[in-house]
């Protein structure tokens, strides 16, 4: 994992997350609870459930999945890189709005706040779940995950803090980084950059970076790289 600056929430005329997001959950709560709908929309009223919107059972919200309509505007805005495994996502490869806190464990709201949003592949986003042992990838500072380039495994960094390190082991776990599939990516970007298929036509490390931004910084820091592409020395 690596450092993810948060993006701002999208506004029109890009995409309208007030209208199309976050307006439309706020009215659904209202209504599963017994008021009337908060905003202009087709369609018939939506069938109470509770009370209150402290006795709603979060499941009931997947019915009214309008984060989903973020998807889009959020993949743009990270540049379509999942935040936990830092590998673009394909868009045959399932990406998915992740709520960093699991709406079973924050306000019901919060299913509709793009804040609470991480751009996050499908794979990921099933080993992390309602889980809090995971990093927020907006928190989380560069170095405190690192590669062994020869085994190309995901390990703490030398430098982190003595109180963080069991949540970086936890969250390497939690997100099995070291899979057999995260490995073998990454080995498959490695290669294609040191062991390209026609010798004269090198793979371009920017290209690499677009597609494994982690994996990139981590060959360059170890000075794994091309010497026309390492950086100048001043």
């Amino acid at each position: 994992m690596i450092h993810v600056e948060k993006r701002p929430e999208p506004r029109p005329p890009d995409f309208d997350f007030d209208a199309r997001v976050r307006q439309p959950g706020l009215s659904a709560l209202v209504e599963l609870t017994g008021g009337p709908r908060t905003i202009r929309r087709p369609g018939p009223a939506i069938a109470p459930q509770a009370e209150t919107i402290h006795d709603l059972e979060p499941q009931v919200l997947r019915a009214h999945a309008y984060w989903t309509r973020a998807l889009e505007a959020l993949h743009t805005a990270y540049r379509g890189i999942c935040a936990y495994s830092c590998f673009r996502i394909s868009p045959l490869g399932g990406q998915t709005v992740d709520h960093f806190v699991a709406i079973t464990r924050t306000r019901l709201a919060d299913a509709y706040e793009w804040d609470n949003y991480r751009l996050a592949c499908s794979q990921m986003n099933a080993c992390k779940r309602e889980f809090p042992d995971v990093l927020d990838p907006f928190v989380v500072q560069d170095g405190w995950f690192i590669l062994d380039i020869d085994t190309l495994e995901v390990q703490p960094g030398r430098d982190v803090p003595d109180d963080l390190r069991a949540r970086v082991a936890d969250t390497i776990t939690r997100l099995k980084l070291n899979s057999r599939e995260c490995t073998s990516l990454r080995r498959r970007y490695f290669d294609l950059y040191w062991s390209p298929q026609d010798p004269a036509k090198p793979v371009p490390l920017w290209f690499l970076e677009q597609e494994a931004p982690f994996l990139v910084r981590e060959m360059r820091r170890q000075g794994r790289v091309r010497p026309e592409d390492a950086p100048a020395r001043p």
